[in-house]
């Protein structure tokens, strides 16, 4: 795709305010860009379906916009060149030039909502798309990357959680319809208040473990360099969804799972 792109007669980037010459990307800048969009949009895909159909709605306005100017210039124009009567022995009947109607282009359709899609494709691929290359139709695949869910690669720095026996109990708000864990092979391995904290959020057993050993590893490191831990610093530890660190974050927040105490032996 990116060779395809270079090898394009139809883009052209500024290298720099002033200069005038265009030089075209190298590889290494479009995988840049590529990997960079891809990471942002695997952050949050829900929040990069609503930028991109905005961005969407503006171009559409834009073009709407534009398309209403022509027309009303064109329409002007017409109205200037209109022909003077004309008498005639035969025809006694005035006749006038007929104005130049504007011919209003197609719209581009949006995209299709299949491309979100594929975030939740079964086998875990994303839709194919086609590139025309002369008469040759190229394929290319791309594979969505697996969920976070080796919590055993990760050391657990998380409080145990029998002391959630004495502690309120883990909520988060959430929309959407609770995940059933009922017969998740990792259930054994969280508290009942854990399992409901991460049925709300909508995480399977492994997922939630991995992002709860992320975030207390990260507040063990941050506290050995006299840190403080925050919301953001969780969301940039979790690979999920940065709305759902938020929501983790603050509920072991409000149980007091966040304070310095349960920490104390891994910064010693």
């Amino acid at each position: 795709m990116i060779q395809d792109a270079i090898a394009s007669a139809d883009h052209t980037f500024r290298r720099g305010v002033q200069r005038k010459t265009k030089v075209e990307p190298t590889a290494e800048e479009y995988n840049i860009f590529v990997s960079s969009a891809w990471r942002l949009c695997q952050s949050g895909p829900k929040e990069w379906l609503r930028q991109e159909n905005e961005y969407m709605r503006r171009i559409d306005g834009a073009r709407k916009a534009t398309a209403n100017k022509v027309q009303k210039t064109s329409a002007l124009g017409s109205k200037r060149h209109l022909a003077p009567a004309s008498r005639s022995p035969h025809n006694s009947q005035s006749s006038l030039i007929k104005p130049r109607t504007h011919t209003r282009r197609a719209r581009t359709p949006r995209p299709s909502s299949n491309a979100i899609d594929g975030f939740a494709s079964p086998d875990g691929r994303f839709p194919t798309p086609t590139s025309q290359t002369g008469s040759a139709s190229t394929r290319v695949r791309a594979v969505a990357p697996r969920e976070d869910t080796d919590f055993d690669s990760i050391p657990d720095m998380s409080p145990p959680i029998e002391t959630l026996d004495h502690l309120k109990p883990l909520k988060a708000d959430w929309k959407g319809t609770a995940l059933d864990l009922s017969n998740d092979p990792d259930l054994h391995l969280l508290h009942s208040s854990e399992v409901g904290l991460a049925s709300t959020l909508r995480l399977s057993c492994a997922s939630y473990l991995t992002s709860k050993r992320r975030i207390f590893q990260d507040k063990v490191e941050r506290a050995k360099q006299h840190k403080e831990f925050r919301k953001t610093d969780a969301q940039k530890a979790c690979h999920i969804d940065v709305n759902k660190a938020s929501k983790l974050w603050a509920a072991y927040e409000k149980v007091g799972w966040l304070d310095q105490e349960h920490i104390m032996k891994y910064i010693r």
